[in-house]
């Protein structure tokens, strides 16, 4: 009786642990990657002039610092 239950406990522990043995999923690593990259490719397209209107807003709109 000892027996079975231990393998049991074994069996059930190994089971646990099989996703954590899996390894990374590649499918969500390859997606991130692509977004991220379509994120670069609107940052580069973005024209200066803008992200010169986007920077004077942040920093106040009269230019004062302070």
């Amino acid at each position: 009786m000892k027996t079975i239950v231990l393998a049991l406990l074994s069996v059930t522990t190994l089971a646990a642990s099989l996703p954590a043995l899996a390894g990374p999923d590649w499918t969500v690593i390859e997606r991130a990657r692509a977004q991220k990259q379509v994120q670069a490719k609107q940052q580069a397209q973005t024209p200066c002039a803008l992200k010169s209107n986007q920077a004077t807003a942040a920093s106040g709109a009269d230019g004062k610092q302070g």
